[in-house]
């Protein structure tokens, strides 16, 4: 399983709901309970790079969107906290780039948010894990990986230190290295999968 954000609350909890369909994991920038959201607030209201509509950035974080148009103006609006060395027009680009379901995301922050706390069940997932975080990301800090690295028996924790929330692409050649490393110590090349 490999997911990154929220796409990693999916994978953990699969992994817990699934343990014999899963040979390893793989996270980045994604955390074990939603606390992750106070430290974010507090995150944002210390920064100076963007000026946040305060309004319409708690709606985002409350699943309060009107439609797909509010969305996407509302992720316009704060993605420029995203990334390590913030670029107006790369940033202006991925927001045209992406897909907006005002629906499943409000259904989300109402309804999944609350409930979802997997810390006590961290310490039973087998299979290999690799957590990776930047090191600025501002929504799920080093601390919210350090947790999971923490309680997840088998992991390993790789810290991005000029990334924010997307290693992926802010570090993508290292990034790159880092998940074929660890696929490579888990089926050895040549071996068969």
């Amino acid at each position: 399983m490999a997911g990154g954000s929220y796409g990693g609350f999916i994978s953990l909890e699969y992994a817990l709901a699934y343990p014999d369909r899963v040979e390893a994991i793989m996270l980045r920038d994604t955390a074990a309970d939603g606390s992750n959201l106070e430290i974010a607030f507090e995150n944002a209201r210390n920064q100076d790079r963007i000026d946040i509509n305060w309004e319409n950035f708690n709606r985002y974080w409350t699943g309060q969107m009107r439609d797909d148009a509010d969305l996407k103006q509302c992720w316009s609006e704060m993605i420029g906290l995203y990334d390590h060395d913030y670029d107006p027009e790369r940033s202006a680009r991925a927001v045209e780039e992406g897909s907006y379901r005002h629906e499943a995301h409000n259904w989300c922050f109402q309804h999944n948010w609350d409930n979802y706390d997997l810390k006590d069940r961290l310490g039973t997932i087998s299979a290999p894990t690799l957590v990776t975080v930047g090191r600025h990301d501002w929504i799920t800090p080093v601390s919210c990986s350090q947790t999971i690295a923490d309680l997840v028996p088998n992991s390993e924790l790789v810290i991005f230190e000029e990334s924010g929330h997307s290693p992926q692409k802010e570090e993508y050649e290292r990034f790159q290295q880092v998940i074929r490393d660890f696929m490579r110590r888990l089926v050895p090349v040549g071996a068969r999968a």
